[in-house]
């Protein structure tokens, strides 16, 4: 497989004002996550990934609006996996592309198109969850009881729908369209910080993706919600700083459930509401509290809101709840 940074393809809403409105160009708004068709000159199927910067999510909820592909032969993924050495990861960025996966702390949604039955409207979604165990096991998650396979209650490819992972200690629970689809509840739960990846991908294993797609196979991201707790000491440090009484009125706000129809594109987003809580830092909205221009360095700031790779895609990070 080649991963490209081609079949990364922004196409944000033509009026930043109106969310029903049409993209700027042919197909979904969003971000397009392309998979080239037909089997490549080269060898390499061409396919598309993002990934966060960020490494230091852990327990939290993590959410994406995904409309996937129809075309058989491809895996749709969102998925939070570990990183193995944050510490080392942060002093060289660099060694990053050495040290960026690990395999056997994994928490995925993983839709196979040509799993997709239209006659019988049929729409399996596999919910894995990578452990040591399934490493020694050659990642047989199926033998170790970490894979389950849900039945869709909606047509994954008619519109947009959220997919929802609430990762808590000893808990994973995995919902679409706010419906709980499964949980897993193992000993094999991760314990270290990792990050999210969406991506489309195929590389023709009859076991998995299948594929390649006969023709370019195009699934769409409208967003990315991250509501976590971060592992890095400076920001449990300012978190504590900024909450001395968590117990106290207005320290804590909740996390909506999904606020949006079903296939539709509007949500309600956490930095376009007021304050609410105490001592909380809405970027670009914050109130009495000098603005903070650069999303990526924060200091005592307890939401954060970057918008990727246009009008429509957006990540929300939150890291000052407390998951239990």
């Amino acid at each position: 497989m080649n991963f490209t940074g081609v079949n990364v393809v922004s196409n944000a809403i033509a009026n930043s004002s109106n969310w029903a409105g049409p993209p700027a160009t042919a197909g979904d708004p969003g971000v397009q996550l392309v998979v080239g068709g037909g089997i490549p000159a080269n060898g390499f199927v061409q396919v598309a990934q993002i990934n966060t910067v960020r490494e230091d999510l852990l327990y939290g909820t993590y959410r994406a609006l995904i409309k996937t592909t129809s075309v058989p032969g491809t895996c749709t993924a969102f998925f939070w996996v570990s990183h193995h050495n944050l510490s080392t990861a942060m002093r060289d960025r660099e060694l990053i592309i050495l040290q960026y996966f690990n395999d056997s702390q994994e928490i995925d949604f993983e839709a196979l198109s040509y799993q997709f039955n239209f006659q019988n409207n049929t729409y399996p979604l596999n919910l894995v969850l990578q452990s040591q165990q399934s490493a020694r096991q050659g990642f047989s998650s199926a033998a170790s009881g970490d894979w389950k396979v849900a039945d869709l209650p909606f047509d994954p490819t008619d519109g947009f729908h959220e997919y929802r992972i609430d990762f808590l200690p000893g808990n994973v629970i995995y919902l679409g369209d706010g419906q709980v689809l499964a949980v897993i509840n193992t000993t094999a739960i991760p314990t270290s910080p990792g990050h999210l990846i969406l991506s489309q991908w195929s590389n023709g294993d009859s076991g998995w993706s299948a594929g390649p797609p006969l023709q370019p196979a195009v699934s769409t991201v409208g967003y990315v919600k991250a509501y976590f707790n971060s592992s890095n000491p400076a920001r449990q440090s300012d978190a504590a700083k900024r909450c001395k009484d968590p117990t106290a009125p207005g320290a804590v706000c909740s996390i909506s459930d999904q606020l949006i129809s079903p296939g539709s594109l509007f949500s309600e987003f956490f930095s376009n509401q007021p304050n609410m809580t105490n001592n909380q830092t809405i970027y670009g909205k914050s109130d009495g509290s000098p603005q903070i221009h650069n999303p990526f360095v924060l200091g005592h700031g307890w939401t954060a809101f970057f918008d990727v790779l246009g009008i429509l895609f957006v990540i929300y990070v939150v890291e000052t709840f407390q998951f239990h």
